[in-house]
């Protein structure tokens, strides 16, 4: 079966993305390192999309994005980015942490305006074992607020 949504293969634009997005991102790895949770609205746009593994739909909104991220980031330890790779207007970045004592990867494909906002953010994660953990302890944490 063909799926006329597909992306034919050139279609697909690789390589460095434009300035603004690269200094959005070296922004968004200063914020994640330093948790500065209160600058990350600065970063994105007004309708900025997040899409998490515990979810099929989308959140929509800054402050909605900032308390998913803080609450997540309170319960994953060692976190650290291992590659990132480039598409015209944005990147993909690996990343490793740990819940607990469970080991999690995943990637967080980032999409950048002409102004180096952050305008879509999807994070992808295994394995759902570990997914499914963190999530409901960053649920705990969200409800606590």
């Amino acid at each position: 079966m063909a799926d006329s949504n597909l992306h034919l293969a050139a279609d697909i634009q690789t390589g460095l993305p434009h300035q603004a997005a690269q200094a959005g991102l070296k922004e968004w790895h200063r914020i994640a390192a330093a948790l500065d949770w209160d600058s990350l609205p600065e970063l994105l746009t007004e309708d900025v999309v997040f899409r998490n593994p515990a979810a099929l739909e989308p959140y929509h909104g800054k402050a909605t994005m900032v308390a998913i991220l803080r609450a997540v980031f309170s319960v994953l330890q060692d976190f650290k980015y291992l590659r990132h790779f480039g598409t015209s207007t944005g990147y993909v970045l690996e990343f490793s942490a740990r819940v607990g004592d469970e080991i999690l990867f995943g990637v967080d494909l980032v999409e950048f305006n002409q102004e180096g906002k952050i305008t879509d953010f999807m994070v992808m994660m295994r394995p759902a074992s570990t997914v499914l953990t963190l999530a409901a302890e960053a649920g705990k944490r969200l409800a606590a607020h």
